[in-house]
């Protein structure tokens, strides 16, 4: 009798150790806001977040103008290899004013699960951005960002749903190789000071770069098109590559793209026409 009533004490622990531990993988966004609101670091990893993630209701305010005010994150916000159910936003509305979100720190949601919508709208990021291996299965948007950092890590992205960067600015570099997207794409007035290294790129819709404007070199080697892709009036201040890249219509893909050091584009197109159009192309001095 005795064995076996410490086999029943022995399995119930047992059991209760694993629901514990079940218990402990999934997580509430508050559990973790409450330290961001002291102005505390949240490093997160291997969890799963249940519920929103408004990083707007941080609810430290600064007025920017009559109708924006700026929500202030001090701490370090780092995710790696977490699963979020459900949206993620940094922007938002406070008694009808519009919210956008300052974070002070880095932004690191790294080999993320996103379930549900992302909006970085508008934020500001004065630390490093790490999206690298992130997976959007809704829409994501980065539109207007403005990243103060030396590198921005988005390779091995997947966006299964439109991914928007349109008017998004980076101080640095941007590296987004071997980034899928299963729908549109725009980086629509995007700005990169640095390079912007998007080689292995896999685009199954439509990809805007129009008016896209990159500092260092823009490396598009060995990425594939379903659509053609537009860089209408875009501007590289440094080498374009294209190698590994069929491309028809150069002149309808780069229309009005002023390039100031070399077209690289390869394999599609005759040596002889490919100097003709890069003539076109590169800005005259005068």
């Amino acid at each position: 009798m005795k064995i076996q009533k410490y086999v029943l004490i022995a399995l119930c622990v047992l059991l209760s150790s694993c629901a514990q531990a079940k218990d402990s993988k999934e997580i509430h966004a508050s559990s973790f806001m409450k330290d961001l609101k002291k102005g505390k670091n949240v490093e997160i990893a291997n969890k799963i977040i249940l519920d929103d993630v408004d990083f707007t209701s941080i609810e430290k305010l600064q007025m920017l103008s009559a109708n924006q005010i700026q929500n202030v994150v001090e701490g370090n916000v780092c995710f790696i290899n977490c699963i979020f159910m459900g949206k993620v936003t940094a922007t938002g509305k406070y008694k009808s004013v519009d919210v956008q979100t300052k974070f002070n720190n880095n932004v690191i949601f790294e080999n993320c699960d996103f379930r549900g919508d992302v909006s970085f709208d508008n934020a500001v990021v004065i630390g490093a951005v790490n999206f690298q291996q992130a997976k959007f299965r809704k829409a994501a948007s980065f539109i207007n960002l403005m990243a103060w950092t030396k590198e921005a890590y988005f390779s091995e992205i997947e966006a299964e749903e439109d991914i928007n960067f349109i008017y998004a600015t980076f101080n640095g570099s941007v590296y987004m190789r071997n980034a899928i997207f299963q729908k549109s794409v725009s980086f629509q007035g995007m700005t990169v000071q640095g390079q912007f290294a998007a080689s292995g790129m896999k685009c199954a819709q439509s990809a805007e770069f129009d008016m896209l404007t990159v500092g260092q070199r823009a490396i598009f080697n060995y990425s594939t098109f379903e659509k053609q892709p537009t860089f209408i009036q875009a501007r590289f201040h440094d080498d374009a590559e294209f190698v590994g890249i069929t491309l028809q219509n150069l002149n309808e893909v780069f229309e009005n793209t002023y390039v100031d050091g070399k077209l690289l584009v390869g394999e599609s197109v005759a040596p002889a026409r490919l100097k003709v159009e890069q003539n076109l192309l590169q800005k005259q001095e005068n």
